[in-house]
């Protein structure tokens, strides 16, 4: 098997095949934000009945999840046509089924790029460990600078080695997340306390006060 990528007018169109014969495909179509960011809809995903359940959409969805990185895209929106492939993957839903819009999925691809689209009424610094097991790039723990809005929140990975000498065990996050919570928490599908935990003391109640405050911007 194998999967190639063509361009069809501004979208692109990833087709798995087997002896030159496409096996299945899947369109990414993209889409301008309302900061100018690239947003791309995944849709039209279709296997051929008779090779469904075979991997063949795990390797397009791979091949599109390498090109989006390399892209340093923030995250990938995509309609619910059997949302059962993508749950593995870390898709959630992301608009509440009461709302006047088609039910969607949606997956951070780079975490970097989705905590700056996060604001603040009240200005904060904290560590924030974000736990992503199908993209191990995105996992880590991240330092938040958050400031009013019309302010730029910046965030840094901090790498910590496996092993370490003394002192390491000072760096550790004060909250961590899961990167499925993340997303439905930028999109106030949920609260802070349920998406979020916690992990020190000292500063417990001014975390959850920052936490508290957190939005997502309006011109996403």
């Amino acid at each position: 098997m194998e999967v190639e990528l063509r361009v069809e007018g501004r979208n692109l169109v990833f087709a798995a095949k087997e002896k030159d014969q496409v096996i299945s495909t899947l369109s990414v179509s993209p889409d301008i934000g309302g900061d100018g960011s690239t947003i791309y809809q995944i849709k039209n995903a279709f296997t051929k009945g008779l090779y469904r359940r075979r991997g063949y959409m795990d390797a397009i969805l791979k091949e599109v999840f390498n090109c989006m990185q390399s892209e340093e895209e923030a995250f990938v929106f995509l309609g619910t046509r059997e949302p059962q492939i993508f749950a593995k993957y870390g898709f959630v839903d992301i608009v509440k089924p009461q709302d006047p819009f088609p039910e969607t999925l949606g997956r951070i691809v780079d975490v970097k790029s989705f905590l700056k689209y996060f604001e603040s009424d009240k200005e904060f610094v904290m560590s924030l460990q974000v736990k992503d097991e199908m993209l191990p790039e995105n996992d880590g723990i991240y330092m938040v600078h958050c400031g009013p809005e019309g302010g730029r929140l910046n965030s840094m990975k901090i790498s910590v080695p496996e092993s370490c000498d003394t002192g390491c065990e000072k760096i550790a996050a004060e909250a961590s997340v899961d990167v499925k919570d993340l997303i439905q928490f930028g999109f106030g599908l949920k609260e802070a306390k349920d998406a979020f935990k916690v992990t020190v003391k000292m500063r417990e109640e001014e975390i959850w006060t920052a936490l508290d405050n957190l939005k997502f911007k309006q011109s996403v």
